[in-house]
């Protein structure tokens, strides 16, 4: 059930009705200057006006019940290859003792979800977001994860850069690894990306503190001053608090799972095992614990042991689409798991 929806394969809007005022986003911000931004500080930007999708509207399951490369570790985030039509997953094994807390599996999938390449992360992080960065038709991508989890405690403290590559393990350490970790001045630790394919932009989500009652925020580059690791406070487009539980009316048990970036709107997934889930639509232009629209999802309201898990934007036909995913147990074996991705397609007029 995708929320009440027919679930239709929807084109859905163009980019000139999506982008208002002007050039619109993407021609808002100057690409691969030098020129900072921003003056440095702690003051909110803006970006230009976008729509924003009706959590509530039309959408699909393009992926359903998939079994990704380790059964036994579960799904955590996923990120599109718009360009090649792939599907990238990162799996976790939560909670083992034998010292795999910070290790991912990066499981390559086609838009089915049928597995065609893996990748083996060791000492990364979590896995709770990620992003993709094609290079082109028939190319190897680069992705953006969280890395370097130093004390083995399953969260990574900096943000990695580097290549897909089939059957290969990778160390958090190698020297193939880009360090894309931000340096604006409220930066603390655990950073997560997210990449807004439409516009060419970069997200991070981070902390602000080390104490156990952190606060988040996020912020937005440019993707071209992200990859050459422009990521001060001067090349910010943009930076906002993140509500907290309390003040998205949501419980303590209404986990943080995922997040992305489309035009104006960030897009956040909360929910635990078995409970709701929820849908949460940030407007970047906005400030401290504001919110612009909350929805409790019943995609995937039949699935055993259903979590919510990751979030991205798919483009389709050149329009984009707002994707959500979920890991579920399996039917034949409760300790293996397998992934469903469900997206919105409607925008607000």
């Amino acid at each position: 059930m995708i929320d009440g929806t027919s679930g239709r394969d929807r084109r859905g809007p163009n980019r000139r009705q999506i982008l208002r005022g002007g050039a619109g986003i993407a021609g808002a911000a100057v690409v691969g200057t030098a020129a900072p931004l921003l003056a440095a500080g702690t003051a909110e930007a803006s970006v230009a006006a976008s729509k924003h999708f009706s959590l509530s509207g039309s959408g699909g399951n393009p992926i359903w019940r998939a079994t990704l490369h380790q059964p036994y570790w579960a799904m955590q985030s996923f990120a599109f290859d718009n360009v090649n039509d792939r599907v990238y997953f990162a799996q976790h094994r939560i909670g083992d003792s034998a010292g795999h807390n910070g290790d991912l599996w990066i499981s390559q999938t086609d838009l089915s979800g049928n597995v065609l390449g893996t990748m083996a992360l060791h000492g990364f992080g979590h896995g709770s977001s990620m992003g993709v960065e094609p290079m082109g038709a028939g190319n190897v991508p680069y992705l953006w994860i969280e890395g370097s989890d130093s004390d083995d405690n399953g969260a990574g403290e900096k943000l990695s850069r580097f290549r897909f590559g089939d059957g290969l393990t990778l160390e958090s350490g190698a020297s193939s690894i880009y360090d894309r970790t931000p340096t604006i001045s409220s930066f603390v630790k655990l950073p997560r990306p997210a990449i807004d394919p439409y516009t060419n932009r970069l997200l991070i989500r981070y902390a602000t503190s080390d104490s156990a009652s952190r606060v988040w925020r996020l912020v937005v580059f440019d993707m071209a001053d992200a990859v050459a690791g422009r990521l001060s406070d001067g090349y910010r487009l943009v930076e906002r608090a993140i509500p907290n539980n309390d003040e998205l009316g949501l419980t303590a048990a209404d986990l943080f799972q995922g997040i992305t970036l489309c035009g104006q709107y960030a897009y956040l997934l909360y929910g635990g095992p078995g409970g709701p889930s929820y849908l949460v639509t940030l407007d970047l232009n906005d400030t401290g614990g504001s919110y612009y629209d909350k929805f409790e999802t019943t995609a995937g309201a039949s699935l055993p042991g259903r979590e919510p898990q990751g979030a991205a934007i798919w483009l389709v036909s050149g329009a984009p689409r707002l994707a959500f995913g979920f890991s579920s147990k399996t039917s034949g074996d409760p300790d293996t798991l397998d992934a469903s991705v469900f997206y919105k397609s409607d925008f607000v007029s």
